[in-house]
């Protein structure tokens, strides 16, 4: 689980977040909304240790590891399997087939485990790194876009694997359905505030609407009154 306690993060005048307290709870898998430029990535950077909060505090538990799909593509090892076996823990090293059955969920062939991960195009080479992330089996994920390079098979194969996955999950995906089926909270940037709602992103918004009628309707009749 990971608390935020008054949380303020700015560029310059621009403040993205002021405030604010939020707790991710034990297997939440939460879908993250927000427009373009609302501080999304900034929370996944906050939250890795790769920027700092102007204020605040991102308490997280000693020991608990937190997975990122990283974007640059650099790989060390001659075949594909032995690339995604790297990122086994120390007492799994040689098991591969835990590498193999992420693989194949992910659309790779059996010929494939033995050719170079260079001889893939770019989608598959974020794929490769997909599979080293789900590999390390990390207590939460931090997952940008995860969607972008897979076809529909992968898909529905992906969504399984994190319905079951036992630690917490942060998605962020334009792709609302996939985002929805997989999910079990909604957080938003809202105000310049963090909201972490029960519910899929029709449920977030339709309380957020709700929220704004009653606001309206107590404003109309305080200043009527």
């Amino acid at each position: 689980m990971i608390q935020i306690s008054n949380l303020t993060k700015s560029y310059g005048k621009q403040v993205l977040y002021r405030d604010v307290t939020l707790s991710i709870g034990a297997r939440e898998k939460v879908g993250f909304v927000g427009r373009n430029g609302s501080g999304k990535s900034t929370l996944f950077r906050l939250i890795l240790g790769e920027e700092r909060p102007d204020s605040g505090i991102i308490s997280i538990p000693k020991g608990y590891k937190i997975g990122t799909l990283e974007q640059h593509l650099k790989f060390t090892r001659k075949t594909v399997l032995e690339e995604v076996a790297t990122a086994l823990s120390e007492d799994e090293i040689y098991d591969h087939w835990k590498a193999e059955k992420i693989l194949f969920g992910l659309g790779f062939t059996e010929p494939d485990m033995e050719k170079p991960p260079e001889s893939f195009s770019g989608g598959y080479q974020i794929r490769i790194n997909l599979a080293k992330l789900l590999v390390q089996n990390p207590h939460m994920l931090l997952l940008d876009e995860p969607t972008n390079y897979l076809d529909i098979i992968s898909l529905r194969w992906l969504k399984g694997w994190l319905r079951s996955f036992q630690g917490e999950v942060i998605i962020i995906t334009h792709d609302r359905g996939f985002k929805d089926e997989v999910t079990t909270h909604t957080l938003g940037v809202l105000r310049r505030q963090i909201r972490n709602l029960k519910g899929d992103t029709v449920t977030f918004f339709e309380t957020l609407d709700h929220e704004d009628e009653i606001h309206e309707k107590t404003r109309v009749h305080q200043e009527n009154g």
